[in-house]
Order: C-alpha cells, then structure tokens, then sequence
C-alpha cells in the first residue's frame, strides 16, 4: 500500500496480464472487504445472497443475479448481508485491452473508455436480457483464471471474454458520460483519513479519540457520522479488519496464533477467539486447518 494507504496498490494477476479473478464463498454472512480504491475497474456478479456494497457516495444492496460495476478510483468496501451469499468478482486494467493498432475500435471505444469519457453503468439496473449474458461471461472469465495453469490459451480467452463484455454493454448504450480524467480517486471522502489510520495502526491499541482525532470531530458526533456513513460502529469495523488481517496471516504463515493475534492488534486471546467466531463462524485453529476456505481474507 502507498501513502494513500486505502490506495490498494497490489498487482493484479499472472498470466502477464493485469487481471485477477475472485470466486468468494461466505457461509457465515459476515464477508468484509475493508475501503479501498484501485485503478481498475471491478465486475461484481452475486450468484446467492446478497452482499452490501458502499462507495463514497451509496449504499446499494446487491442482490443474487445482480451485477454491480465499480469504477476506477472509486473507494469502495463490500459487506456480508445474508446468512450465505456467493459472487465473482473481475478486477483488471482497462487498458490491458488496448489494441496496438490503432483502428475504429480503438478510437471509438476503448479510448474513450480508459480516459473516462465513458463510465461503466451502476449495473443492477440492466436489464434481463444484458444481466443473464454478462454474469455467464464474468463466470466464464473467472472459470478461465482459476484454470489457467492448465490452459495454454487462457490469457487470450480472459481477453476475449473480457471483450465481449464490452461489447454488449456498447451495442446497448449502457455506458454513461464520464469526464477526461475519468472518477474521482476517493480524496473527498471525509472518512478517507480514518481508514488510512486504521490501516496503519490497527496492530497497535487504538482509543475512540484517536480515531476522532484524525478528522477533528468530537468522539460522539464521529460514532454516529461513522455508523451513518460505513454501516457499522468504529469499533465494529476496527474488529473486522483486525480479524480479517489475522485470517489471512493464519492462511500465509505458521506463525502461533498468539502473536497472530498480537500482530492483529488483539491483546485479550479470549476477545480474539470470540471475535475471529463472529466473523468467520470457527475458531482460528480451525480456519487455518480448512483445506479449502471458500471466501480468503483479502490482506491490506
């Protein structure tokens, strides 16, 4: 991560393409990707349940069969709603689809695209008839990432597929008029401080006040300026993305899960336990013995 430190700054993808595909499962209802921005642009297709989706701007329920289409530089944090839910998610570049020729499909369509004269639609407004084909392309582009390493021609197929994405968003004049430079990077979010803090403190003890303070707000306007704005009290978001942090540390390393916990910012082992429960429905122990955890911590 960057100074920016909600600028998610990974790379995307093998396959020497920018591009990464997620198949996330949450049997416990309890999903949580913390704010963040990127320069991609993100496809979300919710195949069961439902997920919670909030920008700097809306909360948007994003129910099953929906497709929901983030913006480059759009902060943005995805929340667990339902008892079970499902989605695909395609995270890439746009320009990674750029043609070297320049023709009328380059000029007239990806060009505008990657400058951000044309903004992907919200998405679950589609209708039927561009949902159905879409959601069976993103399934068939994230199929294609998860069975690369078999594949000889998947980074072409991902392309393609990628493509014909686009392609029936522009036959139905589903994009919208954007500007030169494209959206906003998220730095009129007046809650950009906070999670930039968390970020880099949550391992370390961290007061109501300190988190108050990095946008001089009295600590009892915060709490309910903070719960209007993310949907959770301070102390429930710090809680998850401490857990969130330590699942995947659990996953990546064989550190003891007491200094896992430590690391994650959690000095009662008891409070860790019960919290990592809540969140992801199963002690540490056992997350980190799953053969195949369905929904894996995105670290940040």
């Amino acid at each position: 991560m960057n100074s920016l430190s909600y600028h998610e700054s990974h790379s995307h993808g093998p396959l020497g393409l920018p591009f990464q595909a997620f198949s996330q499962e949450d049997p416990y209802g309890q999903y949580f990707v913390p704010y963040h921005w990127h320069e991609e642009v993100e496809f979300l297709y919710v195949t069961k349940g439902s997920l919670v989706l909030r920008t700097q701007n809306r909360t948007r329920l994003l129910q099953e069969g929906h497709i929901y289409f983030i913006n480059p530089g759009t902060l943005h944090g995805l929340f667990g709603n339902s008892p079970f839910s499902h989605h695909y998610a395609l995270v890439f570049r746009l320009d990674m689809l750029n043609f070297l020729q320049a023709d009328s499909c380059q000029t007239s369509y990806l060009v505008p695209l990657c400058t951000g004269k044309y903004l992907f639609p919200d998405g679950e407004d589609l209708p039927s008839e561009l949902t159905d084909p879409i959601g069976s392309l993103i399934k068939k582009a994230a199929d294609e990432y998860r069975n690369c390493d078999t594949s000889l021609t998947a980074a072409l197929s991902i392309k393609i597929t990628l493509l014909q994405i686009l392609e029936l968003l522009f036959a139905s004049q589903s994009f919208i008029p954007g500007t030169q430079t494209g959206e906003p990077s998220g730095d009129g979010n007046p809650l950009k401080a906070v999670f930039s803090y968390i970020e880099s403190h949550y391992g370390e003890k961290i007061s109501l006040e300190d988190l108050a303070g990095t946008i001089h707000m009295n600590r009892n306007y915060f709490c309910r300026f903070f719960k209007e704005k993310v949907g959770k009290t301070p102390f429930s978001y710090l809680n998850e993305y401490r857990v969130n942090q330590a699942a995947s540390q659990l996953l990546s390393t064989r550190l003891p899960i007491t200094e896992i916990a430590l690391n994650a910012g959690f000095e009662n082992m008891s409070y860790f336990i019960r919290q990592f429960r809540r969140c992801k429905g199963c002690t540490p122990s056992a997350y980190r013995n799953t053969k195949d955890p369905k929904s894996l911590p995105i670290p940040f």
